[in-house]
C-alpha cells in the first residue's frame, strides 16, 4: 500500500504510531466496533473473519507481514465489518485513522494507495468466490502450498504458516475435508510431515490446482 511513499509522508502518516506484539489469539478488534485505527503487520499473521450463529467462521484473508487490514472501516460509517484476531504472534503497527485522515488532507495521492490497497483486498475475495466455485477442496489446497512454496520448479518444502483448522477455514472447508484433501494430494506427490508439506514437483501441483473442473473430477476415479 505505502509503496508510492517518500520518507517523509511515511514519517508524518505513521506520527504517534508504535510497533506492538501481539500473542497468538490475542483479539484486536471485533465486528462492530468503532474503528480507531487500520493495522500495517511487519511479523506473524492475523485473520480477518465474521463468525456465524453455527459457530463457524467465514474467513476474508489472512494477513502477513508487509500486508494491510482495517483500512475500508474508515469509509464506511467508521466500523469494523468484520473481527481480527492474531493467529501467529505477530508485531503490528496501528494508523490511527484520525491522524490518516489528517495525511489524506494533506496528501490526496494516499486516496490513491488505499484504493489500491481495498482493490488488492477485492480482488482476493473475488479469487476467493472463484476458487469456492470452480475448484474441488483437493485443488483449492493446491493452490494454497503453491502460493505458499519458495520455488516454482522442481521439488520444495513447504511451511504451514498456521493452524490447519485456520488453513481449512480460510479455503471454505472443514477440518475433516482438508484431512481428505491432503489424503488426496497424495496422488499429486504431496507428503505431511507435522507442519511441513513436501512437495516432489510444483510445476504438477500448480498444473493439477488449475485444471478444469470436470478433468479434474474424471482424474479422481
Amino acid at each position: 500500500m505505502f509503496a508510492g511513499l517518500n520518507n517523509e509522508s511515511m514519517l508524518q502518516l505513521l506520527h504517534g504510531s508504535v510497533s506492538r506484539q501481539h500473542a497468538k489469539n490475542h483479539m484486536l478488534f471485533e465486528q462492530g466496533e468503532d474503528a480507531q485505527a487500520f493495522y500495517i503487520v511487519l511479523e506473524g499473521w492475523v485473520k480477518v473473519f465474521r463468525p456465524s450463529m453455527a459457530g463457524d467462521e467465514a474467513v476474508f484473508g489472512v494477513f502477513t507481514a508487509g500486508e494491510t487490514f482495517g483500512e475500508a472501516a474508515m469509509f464506511i460509517g467508521g466500523r469494523y465489518p468484520a473481527a481480527a484476531q492474531v493467529v501467529e504472534d505477530s508485531r503490528l503497527v496501528a494508523v490511527h485513522s484520525r491522524v490518516f485522515r489528517d495525511q489524506l488532507n494533506k496528501h490526496p495521492d494516499l486516496a490513491f494507495l488505499m484504493l489500491g490497497a481495498m482493490s488488492r483486498h477485492l480482488h482476493s475475495l473475488v479469487n476467493q468466490v472463484e476458487q469456492l466455485q470452480t475448484r474441488s477442496s483437493a485443488q483449492r489446497l493446491a493452490q494454497f502450498l503453491v502460493s505458499l512454496a519458495p520455488v516454482e520448479e522442481g521439488s520444495a518444502v513447504v511451511a504451514l504458516p498456521y493452524d490447519k483448522s485456520l488453513i481449512a477455514h480460510r479455503l471454505g472447508m472443514k477440518p475433516e475435508s482438508l484431512s481428505r484433501a491432503f489424503a488426496r494430494l497424495r496422488g499429486q506427490g504431496i507428503t505431511t510431515d507435522g507442519n511441513r508439506v513436501l512437495v516432489e514437483d510444483m510445476v504438477r501441483l500448480q498444473e493439477y490446482g488449475e485444471e478444469g473442473p470436470m478433468r479434474e473430477r474424471l482424474a479422481g476415479h
